[in-house]
């Protein structure tokens, strides 16, 4: 019978040269750094409404939103591939910078096109520091750990998600929106503060021909079918993600949900996804066959999501779902980014690998919705639910299946 658990033996010599701690700070660093910079695209969220009221139509809310994801879409693979040369540092810092003078700009735009280049630059400050600062958490910790780091700085992303809404809407309805984009600002100064004091890069050299080298790693990075595994899986697991967010208010509403069950429903859904990647930190390093859990939880999210489109009243019947396929759908990161983390490390390309793999993300988040938006002029709200359930639970029964021959020619 295959093993799908590594042995203690394996992998963990490295580790013993560092205490746990030693282990932990860098990647604590970075999961502040994360949580902030991805605070930013849910936290303009609760004023959207009053930006297509004072200075947009209601038709230009989605193009507002979207602008965040579109630059992060062309901007990450530039910043991380660029960190593998120059140091994560100098981007990191550069990102903060922008992070937090957009931040201050919001409350200050008066019209359409400030107010989407304020959103698209924004956007490129997040690239420069999430995907980076997950490859500076990865540079400095012993192999055998990728699985931990992905973990701790998945939940970080996750919570950064979730709450980025609550808080704007708090500090906003008590306080007013300058003060919330404020705030925001000032948040990117302390992250900038903190990763000016304690993050420590390492030396890097830097060729003769540096684009050649660029294109070079651009090509290794996505001719390797571990990391053509990990991002498809992770690029249909968005999908749904992403929907699921998306729709979700007007299912419940549709069932009789009130808005705070809306609101508790997409914050728990994020939130307890984050704390799951947390307490899964230990077993992923553990996991000899890392893609096929990934996949194993990817296709148990998307089974409950066809329950999803039946008008059960029991909000706790309903809660229980939703929360169930949240849950499994996040668990398939940690999995992921461990997987493509060794290779990438090995390989000494982890920003590049990590600023594609975003991609997956940006993708998903686009198309996703976009594609199911389609399928709700035809089948409705709830037949969006059914199938998304179906389509993508055979997506992950196929890949799966497929998996063994995806992978057999590994780098």
């Amino acid at each position: 019978m295959k093993s799908y658990i590594n042995s203690e033996s394996e992998d963990y010599t490295e580790t013993e040269t560092k205490s746990s701690g030693e282990v932990l700070v860098p990647v604590f660093h970075s999961a502040i750094l994360i949580f902030i910079s991805i605070l930013g695209i849910g936290f303009i969220i609760p004023f959207l409404a009053d930006f297509s009221k004072r200075i947009v139509g209601e038709e230009f809310v989605g193009l507002i939103y979207s602008g965040f994801a579109f630059a992060r879409l062309f901007a990450v693979p530039l910043s991380s591939i660029m960190s593998d040369k120059y140091g994560r540092k100098l981007f990191i810092a550069i990102g903060l910078v922008l992070y937090s003078i957009t931040s201050f700009l919001y409350s200050h735009a008066n019209n359409f096109l400030s107010l989407f280049l304020v959103r698209v630059v924004h956007g490129v400050a997040s690239s420069m520091i999430l995907p980076v600062a997950f490859a500076y958490a990865l540079d400095n910790v012993p192999r055998g750990n990728e699985g931990k780091v992905a973990a701790i700085l998945g939940g970080s992303l996750l919570l950064g998600f979730g709450v980025g809404p609550v808080i704007g809407g708090f500090i906003g309805k008590f306080f007013g929106e300058f003060v919330a984009f404020y705030s925001m600002g000032v948040m990117g100064l302390i992250a900038l503060f903190v990763s000016l004091v304690f993050l420590k890069d390492k030396d890097r050299e830097v060729g003769v021909d540096h684009k050649k080298d660029v294109l070079s790693d651009i090509k290794d990075i996505l001719g390797s079918r571990v990391f053509l595994m990990a991002f498809l899986i992770w690029f249909f697991v968005i999908w749904q993600r992403g929907v699921v967010i998306s729709y979700s208010p007007l299912l419940l509403e549709n069932f009789g949900f009130d808005k705070f069950d809306v609101g508790l429903a997409i914050t728990l859904y994020a939130v307890l996804s984050s704390v799951l990647q947390y307490s899964s930190a230990r077993f992923v390093d553990s996991a000899k066959d890392k893609s096929y859990f990934a996949l194993i939880f990817a296709l148990l999210s998307s089974l409950p999501i066809i329950l999803l489109s039946y008008g059960f009243k029991s909000k706790i019947f309903f809660f229980v779902i939703f929360l169930f396929s949240g849950s499994f759908s996040a668990l398939s990161y940690p999995f992921l980014m461990a997987e493509v983390g060794s290779e990438a490390k090995e390989k000494e390309r982890i920003g590049g690998t990590i600023g594609f793999m975003d991609w997956a993300f940006s993708l998903g988040n686009i198309i996703g919705p976009t594609f199911m938006g389609l399928i709700s002029t035809k089948f409705g709200v709830s037949g969006i639910f059914l199938v998304l359930g179906i389509f993508h639970s055979l997506i992950f029964l196929f890949l799966l299946i497929l998996k063994g021959h995806i992978l057999r020619k590994k780098d």
